[in-house]
């Protein structure tokens, strides 16, 4: 494996969910080793104490194809960049926009460019450790953000893993461009799921404004939603016990044969 410090390359880095504790030390290297950092300013923001003394460039929401294009003509020019990504960059990540990027240049060129992906630590498993053992069997994750897919789609995505059973860990619950995504969504899990069933409503998971709060189907839209919570429904065998959200490891079905 080349040395993230090598001349010419370019890092793609999964920052984890927020917190330096959960980056890994993979992750840390590459970017204390880097020329220059590129990314969505929140993630910029996140890492400041790793790159205050470097140059890096910042990217709105929504150019991501862009900032995957300016990394990849950094590194041609022989620069060491590592471009920044929230969680792992292969889920919901910059990963597909570099591989695009990539795929429009020429072969030989596109070849030339040193790429290194370096996982990270995602929102769903940080939420999750937080409040027992909720996706310890098969789970799903379903962003409730119509950006890059239609609300259709989203919706059929749901209603399919629920009906099997699975685990469900919603991304982007909610945002000021779809403040009822939420609702609609709640409405197709209470076809599927009990009204006691639990649910688990996390902010923030590893910063400093951190909150965790367990509750059921029918109680979950007392409370509020935006694009930094993470919720994760249960499947038919979960339960809440002594503050924790627990799903056991083998299924009813096997326990019982």
């Amino acid at each position: 494996m080349t040395d993230p410090v090598a001349a010419g390359r370019l890092t793609l880095i999964g920052i984890g969910p927020g917190g330096l504790d959960y980056l890994t030390r993979r992750a840390e290297r590459a970017i204390r080793g880097c020329d220059i950092v590129v990314g969505y300013r929140l993630y910029l923001e996140l890492i400041i104490p790793l790159i205050e003394d470097k140059h890096y460039l910042e990217f709105p929401m929504g150019a991501e194809l862009e900032r995957a294009q300016e990394s990849v003509r950094l590194a041609q020019e022989g620069k060491r960049v590592a471009l920044v990504t929230g969680g792992d960059p292969g889920i919901y990540g910059m990963a597909e926009p570099v591989y695009r990027a990539l795929g429009e240049m020429d072969e030989d060129a596109a070849a030339a460019v040193n790429l290194e992906v370096i996982p990270g630590v995602t929102a769903a498993t940080a939420s999750a450790a937080l409040i027992g053992t909720p996706l310890i069997q098969d789970f799903a994750v379903i962003s409730l953000s119509d950006r890059f897919v239609p609300w259709e789609v989203i919706e059929k995505r749901l209603r399919n893993t629920l009906e099997a059973d699975l685990a469900v860990v919603i991304y982007e619950p909610a945002s000021r461009h779809r403040p009822s995504h939420m609702m609609k969504a709640w409405r197709i899990i209470s076809e599927y799921r009990k009204a006691d069933g639990p649910v688990a409503i996390v902010r923030d998971a590893t910063r400093p404004d951190e909150t965790a709060t367990l509750s059921t189907v029918g109680g979950m839209m007392e409370l509020p939603y935006d694009m930094k919570t993470t919720v994760i429904i249960g499947n038919s065998a979960s339960y809440l016990d002594r503050g924790l959200f627990l799903t056991p490891r083998e299924h009813p079905d096997v326990a019982q044969g």
